[in-house]
């Protein structure tokens, strides 16, 4: 029997701090939540989609992880009670691996809008596509691999043990100087050894070159260089190109 091929096409919202931007197969938006009417201006725009399934990455909500083998449902909200402003509306992303769990807020007048438009929707944090990436990606090796996401202001780090995750977190920052003073404050944590360990750049671009020299005056540094370029995403260059590469194709 012949299969019918659906007419469903697919959005992308990406949230972020201050706006979301939406990708649709026809056009691209974004909205500025400093704009008081820009939540009845993206509802016209939801309303124009016909048979859109939305998928919504929060870049902007920063994650608890829990292993899975611990994780409980009714202790969501106790999850991100250390690290976040928590929504009414919590929700969790199972890893590529079903080795951990992915515990975010999500945005409850950006679900109220899908639901209101009759849109189908799924959510998924932003952490759990570049862990998905990493896992499938990392070569076997001894000791820490620290890995460093920089962004526009901020910057993540996820920690490997012998190609076992254990740890995440992301800092705000303003300069090379905080950045490193985090980074320091981490490897520390973690009694990292500049001998043997090593700081793993995701991504190589111009525009963190001085970060990249000052890491290496005191550690051995590497990177996730992926050749194709996307500058959909401006505050985050190595996640643009992971969702132009792996998420959206």
């Amino acid at each position: 029997m012949q299969k019918t091929k659906s007419n469903t096409k697919k959005t992308f919202v990406y949230q972020f701090e201050t706006h979301f931007l939406i990708e649709s197969a026809t056009d691209n938006h974004e909205f500025y939540f400093s704009d008081k009417d820009y939540l009845a201006k993206s509802n016209i725009f939801f309303s124009k989609l016909d048979k859109d399934y939305v998928e919504v990455i929060y870049l902007n909500s920063q994650p608890s992880i829990v292993p899975s083998l611990y994780f409980e449902e009714n202790m969501k909200s106790k999850y991100l009670d250390t690290n976040t402003v928590v929504s009414k509306s919590i929700v969790t992303d199972t890893s590529s691996d079903r080795k951990i769990k992915v515990v975010y807020s999500i945005s409850d007048e950006l679900t109220e809008l899908l639901v209101k438009n009759n849109l189908e929707y799924s959510n998924n944090n932003y952490f759990t596509y570049l862990y998905n990436f990493l896992v499938n990606k990392i070569s076997k090796s001894d000791g820490f691999s620290f890995y460093i996401n920089l962004n526009y202001k901020s910057f993540d780090i996820i920690i490997f043990n012998n190609n076992e995750f254990i740890f995440f977190n992301s800092f705000k920052i303003n300069d090379e100087n905080e950045f490193l003073y985090y980074l320091f404050f981490v490897l520390k944590n973690y009694e990292s050894s500049n001998k043997s360990d090593k700081i793993i750049f995701l991504g190589k671009f111009e525009k963190f070159k001085d970060y990249y020299e000052i890491a290496s005056k005191y550690s051995i540094i590497d990177f996730v260089d992926l050749t194709n370029n996307s500058s959909i995403i401006n505050d985050s260059p190595f996640f643009s190109i992971v969702n132009e590469n792996y998420i959206r194709n």
